[in-house]
């Protein structure tokens, strides 16, 4: 190879331009290496890159306008684990079950090549073989947009192994949780710059992505007087214009203010920003005025459960009922773990690449435990409580500061334009002041739930979304 303009090395090879393996050798090293920028790599982390010609795949989602996710309800699922035989064509057979659960947009955790058990990064630019590769990750994009469905990829550029020979000299001497910190303004920024804006524009181009989710976002530490965060907006936001439909791109973060999910104010904000996994701290909640009650209550109610995607072991039924329809009726994006809509008991180690079928399938959902009345009876609440968003707007509007919040020891309620959603955290019976005339119940957890005049009389560990005229507050 030959040493090009802005340090990019660069060699003609005449091979084919789909299915032809390579690698490359460095230096004086006999050992083979994959191209960091591998389309495909049939053999894994470690074994050669095979070409891949993306317009050899012939999609069918010409007539999908895309979705907007504002607002919407997003399920969000390991591949590897959503069932028993972890392949994207294997979750193409449950999607008719998201169908009739109602939901808007697919989350996909991270598909790519990763290796170890901190999952690092290692191939940023090809679907998983074991998931199905290139090919496979396509068709399950396309079977989603024949339903409506919207899919995001998760995107992990803050899992790095600091040892990488790969990514060695665009490192910055900054480790964070999950690995080392990108130099995005270090000597080699452009390169490792580019590396990533052309990552994100391949998954929502060439792969007819929705959208996508940068984990940790603030580990993307960025002096230069262009962010890449704002770089990547705006490049998103020319490819959504040149493409006719809505992408979305996504930062998550656990550092996180009012500030970065208020709505954007000039072009090249960022599009959106969704709840941390991790705990919220009191300065986080105390950005939110009288939203910081239902954070507290939620806190103390949920705190054993914080660090569990699925809390069914630490939470009675009720509560589980309960939790379900604050997360529904929140302002906000909600999103859902896989299997949370019935209840479903925790899988194992999720996200990690399966070395053997038996124990993908020992780790994966047990879709049976829907044919239980306990289960089916939570997946239909989840099904109603996506009903009611979608038919009443106050309920699907995400603004943060569009809420009113009141609360005692052991009740929460929050006002949702003309609708109360109303809670009783404790196991007995309780009356809650709705401070509006009740006029239906839109939906109601628990039976024995009755409207007195301005008040509902919830059974313990319930919750109920109350329609309700003339306001005294």
């Amino acid at each position: 190879m030959t040493l090009q303009d802005g340090g990019w090395w660069r060699v003609e090879v005449d091979c084919p331009a789909h299915g032809a393996d390579y690698s490359y050798l460095l230096g004086d090293s006999d050992q083979p290496l994959p191209d960091p920028r591998s389309r495909w790599q049939p053999h894994g982390v470690h074994g050669p890159s095979r070409t891949y010609d993306h317009a050899a795949f012939r999609w069918t989602d010409g007539a999908f306008a895309g979705r907007e996710l504002t607002g919407g309800v997003v399920y969000a699922l390991h591949v590897g684990a959503f069932t028993s035989e972890g392949t994207f064509d294997a979750a193409i057979d449950k999607l008719d079950h998201l169908t009739a659960l109602g939901i808007d947009a697919v989350e996909l955790r991270p598909v790519n090549v990763e290796h170890g058990p901190l999952h690092y990064t290692a191939c940023w630019y090809t679907p998983h073989p074991t998931y199905g590769g290139p090919d496979g990750l396509k068709r399950f994009v396309d079977a989603c947009h024949a339903r409506g469905i919207a899919v995001v990829l998760d995107l992990h550029y803050d899992h790095v192994e600091a040892s990488s020979p790969r990514l060695g000299p665009y490192l910055a001497d900054v480790v964070n949780t999950w690995g080392h910190t990108l130099a995005l303004d270090g000597p080699h920024a452009d390169g490792i710059r580019s590396f990533i804006v052309d990552n994100v524009m391949m998954w929502l181009r060439d792969y007819h992505a929705d959208g996508v989710r940068l984990d940790a976002a603030h580990t993307l530490i960025d002096r230069q007087a262009m962010r890449l965060l704002e770089e990547l907006t705006t490049q998103v936001e020319t490819l959504s214009a040149r493409l006719g439909r809505p992408l979305s791109l996504i930062a998550g973060s656990d550092r996180v203010g009012a500030r970065l999910i208020t709505p954007r104010s000039a072009p090249g904000d960022l599009a959106a920003l969704w709840e941390p996994d991790d705990a919220l701290d009191r300065n986080y909640r105390a950005e939110f005025g009288t939203l910081e009650q239902l954070f507290t209550i939620l806190r103390q109610r949920f705190a054993d459960v914080g660090g569990t995607d699925r809390p069914l072991a630490a939470l009675s039924p009720g509560m589980l009922r309960l939790g379900a329809t604050l997360l529904m009726t929140a302002p906000s994006t909600p999103v859902m773990q896989m299997g949370e809509e019935w209840a479903a008991r925790p899988p194992g180690e999720t996200g990690a690449h399966w070395p053997a079928h038996e124990a993908r399938a020992l780790s994966s959902l047990d879709w049976s435990e829907l044919e239980k009345r306990e289960h089916s009876d939570m997946f239909d609440l989840y099904r109603r409580l996506i009903a009611m968003r979608r038919a009443h707007p106050d309920l699907s509007q995400p603004t943060l500061r569009r809420s009113d919040v009141w609360h005692g020891a052991s009740f929460l309620a929050i006002r949702r334009g003309c609708c109360v959603v109303v809670t009783n955290l404790r196991r007995t019976p309780q009356r809650v002041n709705l401070h509006g005339t009740a006029r239906s119940v839109l939906v109601a957890t628990e039976p024995g739930l009755a409207l007195v005049h301005d008040s509902a009389d919830l059974p313990g560990e319930s919750a109920a979304v109350v329609g309700c005229a003339r306001f005294d507050r």
